[in-house]
């Protein structure tokens, strides 16, 4: 088992040359990755299970998320590829674990914190302008907001929707949580039904939102690029 994992070591780090501006050192570290494959028996399986990381963070107070923090951090893990899990125990935040191959559940880790700092920071300013029109009332004040989040979320989604590619990975990380963790439930939640009298507020979170954009790089083992933030005067 030792010596597998030495050899495919090896063989992620020839296929990570491959991917090489120079087309003299990529085309020899493929064909001698290929070539350790076929000598030991290795499987395209098993070179993309070696590739599965994980990567966490705690955000948010509450034990239960809100819906558009879920929705956040399925919309990460779809963006780059990963699928995400959420540990749960009593008197600690609730983590969210990204899982994915090479960089990207780190990356994914990463976009979903600032995300959701750019996002708390949306519905802040917003809680502000809406606290008055809502009159003290508390429970239309929360359902605003999730309206505002969701709008945010919709305009950063059509941004990832460019580039959301095959997700082939997916059996992969299927797999590997399978084995790792068990069957994992699903924790459910409900988007916030819109009325006419919000459509104010949803254009308000489309513009918020308008400041955000996710990017990715291409190829296995290219690091995806980061989010951008764009700043107006």
């Amino acid at each position: 088992m030792k010596n597998n994992k030495k050899i495919i070591d090896k063989i992620c780090k020839c296929l990570r040359l491959s991917e090489s501006g120079n087309p003299n050192e990529a085309a020899l570290a493929l064909r001698h990755a290929t070539s350790m494959m076929k000598k030991h028996g290795i499987s395209d399986t098993q070179i993309l299970s070696a590739e599965v990381t994980e990567s966490a963070t705690q955000v948010g107070e509450g034990f239960n998320p809100p819906f558009w923090a879920l929705a956040l951090a399925n919309l990460v893990a779809e963006a780059f590829e990963c699928r995400n899990l959420i540990s749960r125990q009593y008197g600690r935040r609730p983590e969210f674990r990204f899982i994915g191959l090479g960089f990207k559940a780190e990356v994914a880790t990463y976009s979903y914190t600032v995300l959701h700092r750019y996002l708390c920071r949306a519905i802040e300013e917003f809680k502000l302008s809406a606290e008055d029109a809502s009159e003290k009332n508390e429970a239309e004040l929360k359902r605003r907001i999730e309206v505002f989040a969701q709008a945010w979320l919709f305009r950063v989604g059509r941004t990832v929707s460019e580039f959301i590619g095959d997700n082939a990975d997916q059996v992969v990380i299927d797999e590997y949580i399978e084995e790792k963790y068990g069957k994992a439930a699903e924790l459910a939640g409900e988007p916030v039904e819109t009325q006419n009298a919000d459509y104010g507020d949803i254009l308000c979170g489309m513009r918020a939102a308008s400041e955000v954009e996710l990017y990715r790089s291409v190829g296995r083992f290219a690091k995806p690029q980061l989010l951008q933030h764009k700043h107006t005067a």
